[in-house]
């Protein structure tokens, strides 16, 4: 993983990124309405898979999943150019690693979720309740995402992994 590091800090691009002063800046701010977009959405929706908000359509809900993932996509970009900017601040990192595999098991718990029981579950209406199932994804999702939340904040204070 040295080389790896080695190597991105010499590009030009982490050059940039490092030694711009507004890129950092933007790139946070980006990366939390990202995560504001995705964590309010995908928390909405796994409430509501959990038995919360009744009244609202699982479909309903889940329409507004395209706008998740445009803040998983816009976390993607401004995490890619906060892991571009400074690799040694994240590959040696344990809180970004324990960061990773939530992200894998939140991914991992939705593609569950779709290939399973989502068309079944999709079809129910208001005021239905959802099955022991899809109300145990809902509960890991928001496990994994609250992982992802926790850990990339306590990437500072958590430190090496060796």
């Amino acid at each position: 993983m040295d080389a790896l590091v080695a190597w991105l800090q010499a590009t030009s691009l982490s050059k940039a990124i490092v030694f711009s002063i507004w890129v950092w800046p933007l790139a946070e701010t980006l990366h939390f309405i990202g995560l504001t977009l995705l964590i309010g959405i995908v928390g909405f929706f796994d409430l509501r898979l959990m038995g919360f908000f009744r009244r609202v359509s699982l479909e309903g809900a889940h329409d507004l999943v395209p706008v998740a993932i445009a803040g998983f996509g816009l976390n993607l970009l401004t995490g890619i150019i906060f892991f571009v900017g400074h690799p040694e601040q994240y590959v040696h990192n344990v809180g970004w690693w324990w960061k990773v595999g939530c992200l894998v098991v939140a991914g991992a718990n939705a593609g569950l979720f779709e290939m399973t029981i989502g068309t079944k579950t999709m079809a129910l209406g208001p005021n239905a309740d959802t099955s022991m199932a899809a109300k145990a994804i809902g509960l890991l999702s928001i496990v994994a995402w609250f992982g992802v939340l926790y850990f990339g904040r306590m990437l500072p204070f958590i430190g090496d992994a060796y």
